[in-house]
């Protein structure tokens, strides 16, 4: 029955060049490729030999002739399931998103379990946009590396099958690899019992909820092997190198460097980690000023000798020699401190503070409640914010009673579309930028409001002062100056983990059309291709470590707090 069967290139995965030039393909490739075509390659020796090997076969058009490279027959009988599953179902169905796994009747048995190459494997790979092969690159992908490592690493344990009239289902545990100590992940998957294809694949990982993860190939790399050993028992293969060592510990090399299931390893906490110096210091003229680490970013000591006459003149005259010399390009002035902010203040750059103390992007978290937000079913694929205005409104009613000069000037005041979108260009630099104190200084804005609204008198005082603004700046500015854009960066990060990624662009000032002494300065423009308003803008408010926001009408949950 065998012997009818006809393979092609795709019934075999590493059969096809793909499109390749056989110099690109590695030898144990070119051996396979060779393999594929019932040439065992013997006496071939060099990458030369092979390439002119597989040139040959293309040249005779030899190279469609496909044979089974398997001793077992491997390909060819999974050619014949899934001829004979043809009219099942079950072949032609697709990868669901959830399977219900049976409760009851787990075992180890294997008698039922359709053949898994690493066909179906690749195919499921396709099907997370992950790359198998391609032109560039025709080296083993990272996320097969990882599988093979979590697989001869001993991480995979407690296989257990069942199976139903749809489907075979393994469950297993696999530890983690770098949290060695936290309890193993949860694996689930299915195949189609007549054709072996993935209906679904499941990790408790943060990337195995969808079934693409480094576990689940690990997972389906160890089927392949119950396949091609032709395994009942999740058990037969509990004496391969993947599970226990076929030699005594003593016979083998050091383990240093390998990664463990991580069982024996346990957390301790750093205060009672002992470290001691692997050379004393015997020297009595050293005092405790002198030692310890030193940083070279700054100027440490306290009456440090500095000649600047002598340093300006050594480097004009390495600049003479070599101007691209570093030390030609070093720092003029040592005793100058650039100080950046900290949790307890400002410090030196350069000091054990800076960079231990700074705010970083672990200081900051975001929140957010997106349970109300109405979603799409389909995200759409925008890359471009549109140009504003975005919604047509009724124009402004100018009182009759304002005179010539007034009139004049509400008319210089508005803008049309191109002149609007250009303003928002060139002021994305906001509180930086000229022209955007320059737009805003005649126009009403969100923080001007609150000022008209509660003014009972003095008012030609008042329209002085937001005409003419002085520069104000505290603590509480700055910190919201220099964080924002990573605020902004966190809520990219928040809203990717929750799986409703958006895209985030600088805004600089936007004049109203229909109102032109209207204005307003978003914190950034954001795209949210899930959401059914897809174009929105972000206002953030950025507070110090443990406070709340103290705004009216506006819930504690939209604040990013860092």
């Amino acid at each position: 029955m065998t012997s009818n069967i006809s393979l092609s290139e795709d019934d075999i995965p590493g059969a096809s060049l793909k499109g390749r030039n056989a110099s690109e393909l590695k030898n144990d490739e070119l051996k396979f490729w060779l393999k594929c075509r019932g040439d065992s390659g013997k006496g071939l020796k060099t990458k030369a030999e092979l390439v002119k090997r597989v040139e040959e076969f293309i040249k005779n058009g030899k190279d469609k002739q496909i044979v089974d490279p398997d001793p077992n027959q491997l390909y060819t009988r999974r050619k014949l399931s899934l001829t004979k599953s043809t009219s099942s179902n079950c072949s032609n169905e697709p990868r669901v998103r959830s399977v219900k796994y049976p409760e009851e009747n787990w075992g180890t048995s294997l008698e039922k379990m359709p053949l898994f190459t690493k066909a179906e494997m690749d195919e499921h790979i396709v099907n997370s946009g992950k790359k198998i092969a391609n032109k560039e690159s025709t080296s083993v992908p990272t996320n097969l590396r990882k599988a093979q490592t979590f697989l001869q690493d001993e991480y995979l344990h407690e296989i257990i099958t069942t199976s139903d009239q749809r489907g075979f289902y393994f469950k297993a545990k696999c530890s983690h690899s770098f949290k060695k100590s936290d309890a193993p992940h949860d694996l689930k998957l299915a195949i189609c019992i007549i054709s072996g294809k993935v209906l679904h694949a499941f990790c408790s990982c943060v990337a195995g909820t969808v079934g693409y993860c480094n576990h689940i190939l690990a997972l389906m790399l160890k089927l392949c092997k119950y396949t091609l050993y032709d395994c009942k028992s999740t058990k037969d293969l509990c004496k391969d190198k993947d599970e226990t060592e076929g030699l005594a510990c003593t016979s083998e090399l050091q383990k240093w460097h390998r990664k463990g299931g991580g069982s024996n390893i346990s957390p301790q906490p750093i205060s009672s980690v002992i470290v001691n110096k692997t050379k004393c210091e015997t020297s009595s003229t050293r005092t405790s000023k002198d030692g310890g680490v030193k940083s070279l970013l700054y100027e440490a000591r306290i009456s440090a000798v500095c000649h600047e006459e002598k340093i300006e003149q050594f480097k004009q005259d390495l600049s003479k020699i070599y101007a691209n010399m570093g030390l030609s390009q070093m720092a003029s002035d040592t005793r100058q401190h650039n100080m950046v902010d900290t949790k307890f203040g400002k410090c030196p750059i350069g000091s054990f503070g800076s960079y231990q103390l700074l705010f970083t992007e672990s200081n900051f978290s975001a929140k957010a409640d997106l349970s109300s937000v109405p979603r799409r079913i389909e995200a759409l694929n925008c890359e471009q914010f549109p140009r504003f205005p975005h919604i047509e409104e009724e124009h402004m009613n100018i009182p009759d009673t304002l005179s010539t000069e007034e009139q004049q000037f509400i008319t210089s005041l508005t803008k049309d579309e191109n002149e609007i979108n250009d303003i928002e260009v060139n002021t994305r630099a906001q509180a930086d930028c000229e022209e955007w104190n320059k737009q805003r200084c005649h126009r009403f804005t969100a923080s001007k409001f609150h000022l008209i609204s509660h003014r009972k008198r003095n008012h030609n005082t008042l329209a002085e002062t937001l005409i003419h603004p002085k520069k104000f700046s505290n603590r509480a500015v700055e910190h919201g100056r220099n964080f924002e854009p990573v605020a902004l960066m966190e809520y990219q990060k928040y809203m990717k983990n929750a799986r409703t990624p958006v895209k985030v662009f600088p805004s600089g000032f936007v004049i109203s059309k229909s109102h032109p002494i209207l204005g307003a300065s978003p914190d950034a423009k954001v795209i949210d291709p899930g959401c059914l308003e897809t174009f929105g803008l972000a206002e953030e408010w950025v507070l110090p470590h443990g406070k709340e926001p103290l705004r009216r009408g506006v819930s504690p949950s939209v604040f990013k707090n860092c």
